[in-house]
């Protein structure tokens, strides 16, 4: 199911937003205190790559018939903090996808690094792993303002631009260091893969589970095409990727 919603959208009266059949696993998954209940709904779905607006004007969508990684977890963090409210919902997505007001291409969280330092701002997450474990990555993002200049879109690239300068250093923790810090990890925790490109931060995202004793990836994948749980455990699956140098994690404030 997709909705194409405006900037207005509080104002704007909607039959229903939720699947009603993702409401049952959001009372569940705030009972247990625990979102891959809502995550596992969607096991099966495509992953569907650029389904957000390309440029000006922005549409504030919501997709329910698939996902690429990002808008996985959005999603998922904004049904659980919904409490099956529709426009709690609403507000929760735009919140995490979003900078600031008003919605437009040139206020949405393009890297991952801005939403997770937007929410921890915010103290809705926050770093796990101790920054004793942490190295400093050496990049310069530009990534997208690189892509869009040559592009004759309707995007104001000076404000792009800005906004990548605004990101900062950035630490990680390396890919062999997994099994270390793998005891400050839990279920339901976001973990974010960073790339080995000096011009792109994070490369992949999805939720940690433990399981038996391995924690494992609950993502939107693009190698298999489809939301799952991956097969290995994540420390194979860091192994298996090798454009990913390394590794953050943060705990989404699923109390509330």
């Amino acid at each position: 199911m997709k909705v194409w919603v405006f900037f207005l959208f509080p104002f704007i009266s909607f039959s229903q937003v939720i699947p009603s059949a993702v409401l049952p696993r959001i009372q569940a998954a705030r009972e247990k205190r625990n979102p891959l209940l809502i995550a596992e709904q969607f096991y099966g779905l495509p992953y569907t790559s650029h389904a957000l607006s390309k440029e000006n004007p922005e549409k504030f969508v919501v997709d329910f018939s698939g996902f690429d990684c990002v808008t996985f977890v959005e999603n998922v963090w904004s049904l659980y903090r919904s409490k099956g409210v529709d426009s709690t919902f609403l507000r929760e997505l735009e919140r995490i996808r979003y900078a600031r007001k008003p919605i437009s291409y040139e206020n949405r969280n393009h890297y991952l690094s801005a939403t997770f330092l937007q929410m921890e701002d915010k103290g809705l997450f926050k770093q796990v792993i101790p920054p004793l474990h942490r190295v400093l990555a050496v990049k310069n993002i530009d990534f997208l303002s690189q892509f869009l200049a040559p592009k004759k879109w309707m995007i104001v690239l000076p404000d792009i631009q800005r906004m990548e300068k605004d990101l900062g250093s950035m630490t990680y923790v390396p890919s062999a260091s997994f099994s270390k810090v793998s005891s400050f990890l839990q279920s339901g925790d976001v973990i974010a893969f960073v790339s080995k490109r000096k011009d792109l931060d994070y490369q992949h995202v999805g939720f940690i589970r433990q399981q038996k004793g391995q924690y494992y990836l609950v993502h939107a994948s693009q190698d298999r095409r489809k939301v799952c749980q991956s097969v290995e455990s994540i420390s194979v699956y860091l192994k298996n990727h090798p454009s990913m140098i390394g590794f953050n994690v943060f705990r989404p404030e699923y109390a509330h």
